[in-house]
């Protein structure tokens, strides 16, 4: 029996979604295809009629756990103002337990050095994602010049996702949580020198 249409965009829909979270929680390399569609409850031979590779899916999957970032962010800022949103921004990004239960992680933080070797479709995502960044955290620097929002925006979340990256390579918690603490602390100095936030 054929599938409609709206049971094809849901299982791809799953698919996309099962792949993001196990690609941010376990790495790209070592996530095959057959686990992917072993998770969704499908067979491997399945993948092919919604992907045309690997590389499409990763790149959908990244893009879905950037749009899970963003809404939370902005969820989490409403009626805030720039300066709370910042600090509420940067909290969440380097606060939030690297673990297996959390369900906001970023491609940049998670997916780093594997990202540089991927093909231009998916390292694009990863580009757009991190110039979505910048632009959440520059528009709320608005009494600056736009080139003074974007240069600092760009050094606060070049800090944030260096900081998450190092944290989760060491296995030692204190250090992990030292790293983050420290990274905090330095974009808090710069955002209240060069963005008057405290």
């Amino acid at each position: 029996m054929r599938r409609s249409r709206s049971e094809t965009a849901e299982t791809r829909e799953r698919i996309v979604s099962i792949a993001s979270n196990k690609f941010l929680k376990e790495g790209l390399a070592a996530v095959g295809m057959r686990d992917v569609m072993s998770a969704a409850g499908l067979t491997q031979g399945g993948f092919y009629r919604h992907f045309e590779s690997k590389e499409q899916l990763i790149a959908e999957a990244n893009g879905k756990a950037f749009d899970r970032l963003f809404a939370m962010f902005e969820s989490k800022v409403v009626g805030k103002s720039p300066a709370e949103a910042l600090e509420k921004i940067v909290s969440l990004y380097l606060g939030q337990p690297q673990s297996k239960e959390n369900t906001y992680l970023c491609p940049l933080s998670m997916l780093g050095a594997e990202l540089s070797h991927c093909d231009p479709q998916v390292r694009a995502v990863a580009t757009a994602g991190y110039q979505r960044l910048v632009q959440l955290i520059a528009e709320h620097l608005m009494h600056l010049t736009r080139a003074k929002r974007v240069a600092l925006a760009s050094g606060v979340v070049s800090t944030m996702a260096g900081a998450v990256m190092l944290a989760n390579i060491t296995e030692d918690k204190a250090a992990a949580r030292s790293i983050l603490d420290n990274a905090r602390a330095l974009v808090r100095a710069r955002l209240s020198q060069g963005g008057r936030v405290s």
